[in-house]
């Protein structure tokens, strides 16, 4: 096999002695062979893992031959079909958003306007009908994203965020308050608003709390994190008492069984408690055989490789 030279461009030495010195900095007692070299062995352990993650990607093992390379390269130049070229075509999606959005507006004109029966829209006139039926959707296309890419998004849309929610509270105290009919709040105990959040709230925990890649899937929670559940955590106990042993009517409690507990939070107690050994299990930790099979595959890989010049 041919040799390849890399030249390493001054600010990515830069990076990887940044590196360099923050692995010497947290494996103290264990000094190693020179700053040269250790750059070296780090811009090859990123190269390859960096490789790696792309072929896996590609559906290909970590060093494919060059024959099973053709192979996946003969697979992704086949003719796509129809439904695939579609789901390509940015225009083609575009104008499929528009059709759904459009007859969406129909359906709300003439469920209202026209008195549509069919679409049933009349019986669900109220802000919490619509509530009932877009918030998961919006649960699952907004929050894991925000989240996730946390760190991407600038202050100023931040801003907007908070300024959004805390306009939303003060719409639902409203609705509270002088009563906003139309919005359907003044009808809601707690008990509905527990039924009506518990499962997008589940569906966000599993989607953002969980790295299902990792070994050992775990719940990564910052401290800001820990106060606020701790907060919620009081807060719900103190409702309880209050339901059931001080008759707080606005809680809507009282007539709910521990069936009924149980239907309500069980979505949500179980990605938090049950979900990560339950996929274990069931997998046969298939996670974790991956991980371990990759990492030695990449171990025999650089072993095979042996020291190369940059």
């Amino acid at each position: 096999m041919a040799s390849l030279t890399c030249i390493i461009e001054p600010d990515e030495l830069l990076g990887l002695s940044a590196l360099v010195d923050l692995d010497t900095a947290a494996n103290v007692g264990n000094p190693g062979t020179g700053t040269d070299a250790e750059a070296v062995s780090k811009a090859k352990v990123l190269m390859r893992a960096a490789l790696a993650s792309k072929l896996e990607e590609a559906g290909l093992p970590w060093a494919p031959s060059a024959e099973a390379a053709k192979k996946r390269a003969a697979e992704v130049a086949e003719p796509a079909s129809g439904m695939r070229k579609l789901m390509r075509n940015e225009n083609a999606r575009k104008g499929a958003v528009y059709v759904v959005a459009a007859a969406l507006l129909v359906g709300i004109w003439g469920g209202y306007v026209r008195q549509w029966q069919w679409t049933g829209f009349q019986k669900n006139g109220q802000l919490w009908d619509w509530l009932d039926l877009l918030l998961l959707p919006v649960v699952l296309g907004t929050i894991p994203l925000w989240i996730q890419a946390k760190k991407y998004i600038g202050k100023g849309r931040r801003v907007i965020y908070a300024v959004l929610i805390v306009a939303w509270t003060g719409f639902v105290i409203a609705g509270y308050l002088i009563p906003l009919k139309w919005t359907g709040f003044h009808e809601q105990k707690l008990w509905n608003w527990l039924v009506l959040l518990v499962l997008p709230a589940a569906v966000a925990t599993a989607m953002t709390l969980f790295d299902m890649s990792a070994r050992e899937p775990k719940i990564r929670l910052h401290p800001y994190q820990k106060a606020i559940i701790a907060a919620l955590a009081v807060g719900w106990i103190v409702t309880v008492i209050g339901g059931y042993a001080l008759h707080w009517t606005w809680t809507g409690y009282a007539g709910n069984t521990l069936w009924d507990w149980l239907s309500m939070l069980l979505p949500l107690v179980f990605p938090i408690i049950l979900l990560s050994p339950l996929l274990k299990w069931v997998s046969g930790n298939a996670a974790g055989r991956a991980s371990t099979a990759q990492e030695a595959a990449l171990a025999r890989a650089t072993t095979a490789a042996g020291p190369t010049s940059r």
